[in-house]
């Protein structure tokens, strides 16, 4: 089979000259940082190794692979060069060499290669999608013993529908943990209006009763809210695009008879549970004598006061959301149904990091896989530790052989290309 490298050419600054004698000299060169003994110069397609090097313009090479083994041939001032790490033999070597990191008798490849191949995170397949994603989530990787994978998710249709490794990470010897943040929605400070205890989030795709569960993100979390801790979607306030929350996941209805006393929205009730602040939900057609200017079924009133205490309360005051007062004529009222819900008073925006993971919804799930690396790595498929021996033996015998892909692409130019057995 073929065996080569892909990333063997090294940084090679200037231009050279050869002589028959083999001594180099450089112009611009930089031999002592760039190069070591042992190393390839390749000019005017003619493979040179380095035996010496005296200067960053001074080195000395002897005869390549490819131009036979008589005198080395001459190079004119001025010419551009590569330098390149590759072997021009195979050799003997120990089992465990490769994974040492000494590329020197490695098949092919330079020391970048040698980190790069089946240590890599080559691809993430999802498994799951989940639901109610609004957000790409965060994927994050554990274990395997590597690190520096990193990948990104698309959704579309509220589920994880892919997941791109951006970097392919290094020294993997088993395959990571693969983990997909819960769906979320990031509240910035200007997604809080505290007047109305109201939280924007466009297409939030919440419903009334939906668990969420608040964290402030690394800082100061909105006044009222508590990091890490679960509140439920009200029924009030809740649209489309906006939602407010409230700590228990309970709503109430006012008792008997309900009728408007005054002119700015003095409202009895037989006994019952309300406190100041809470919201009250009107729906139904208004009919009896009352009225109250405004109303439209579904509107949301907020409390303002209250006459007696919970679970006692025979009176209150409602206003607008937003505390204007309402105009109201006092009368009987009938046709109407009143929910009341005590929604969490949120008087401080908090910062930009805060968000609520969506509980109701489910956590996309996905697995990785290691090769070659598909972002970044080598383009070998991969290194394979062969076993060797029978009988008494067996096993007695191993070494590592470069599996190939089937034609060398990438920087071919400068690899050696062993010829298949």
């Amino acid at each position: 089979m073929a065996l080569w490298g892909n990333k063997d050419s090294k940084s090679a600054s200037g231009t050279i000259a050869i002589a028959d004698t083999g001594v180099v000299t450089g112009s611009s060169t930089a031999f002592t940082t760039q190069a070591k003994v042992g190393n390839y110069i390749i000019a005017g397609g003619v493979d040179y190794q380095i035996v010496s090097i005296t200067s960053n313009t001074v080195a000395k090479v002897i005869n390549g692979t490819n131009n036979g083994k008589g005198l080395v041939t001459t190079v004119a001032g001025g010419t551009s060069y590569t330098l390149s790490e590759k072997p021009v033999s195979t050799a003997h070597e120990s089992a465990d060499s490769f994974s040492m990191g000494r590329s020197g008798l490695v098949f092919g490849v330079d020391t970048t290669e040698s980190a790069a191949g089946g240590d890599n995170v080559s691809a993430v397949s999802v498994r799951v999608g989940g639901t109610l994603y609004v957000e790409a989530p965060a994927v994050t990787f554990s274990g395997g013993s590597g690190s520096g994978a990193a990948a990104t998710a698309t959704i579309s249709g509220g589920a994880v529908t892919a997941i791109t490794v951006t970097n392919t990470g290094t020294g993997y010897t088993s395959v990571p943990t693969v983990s997909v943040n819960n769906p979320a929605v990031t509240i910035p400070t200007s997604g809080i209006t505290t007047g109305t205890d109201t939280i924007a989030y466009t297409g939030h795709g919440l419903s009334a009763g939906d668990a969420v569960k608040y964290y402030h993100g690394g800082g100061t979390a909105a006044t009222g809210l508590s990091n890490a801790t679960t509140y439920y979607v009200a029924t009030a306030g809740r649209t489309a695009n906006a939602f407010k929350v409230k700590a228990a996941n309970t709503s109430g209805t006012l008792a008997a008879t309900v009728a408007v006393s005054g002119t700015g929205g003095q409202f009895t009730c037989g006994a019952s549970t309300l406190a100041s602040g809470d919201r009250v939900t009107i729906t139904g057609t208004l009919g009896g004598t009352a009225t109250i200017t405004g109303y439209a079924t579904g509107t949301v009133y907020k409390v303002s006061a209250v006459t007696g205490t919970s679970p006692s309360v025979t009176g209150f005051t409602l206003t607008t959301e937003a505390g204007s007062a309402l105009t109201t004529t006092a009368g009987t009222l009938t046709g109407l149904t009143y929910t009341t819900e005590t929604v969490v008073d949120i008087s401080g925006t908090g910062n930009n990091a805060q968000y609520f993971d969506k509980l109701a919804g489910t956590t996309a799930t996905a697995t990785a896989a290691l090769g070659d690396g598909a972002v970044g790595g080598s383009q070998h498929a991969g290194w394979v530790k062969r076993t060797v021996g029978t009988g008494g033996r067996a096993g007695r015998v191993q070494y590592e052989t470069l599996v190939a892909m089937g034609s060398i692409t990438g920087d071919q130019s400068d690899d050696v290309a062993f010829k298949d057995s």
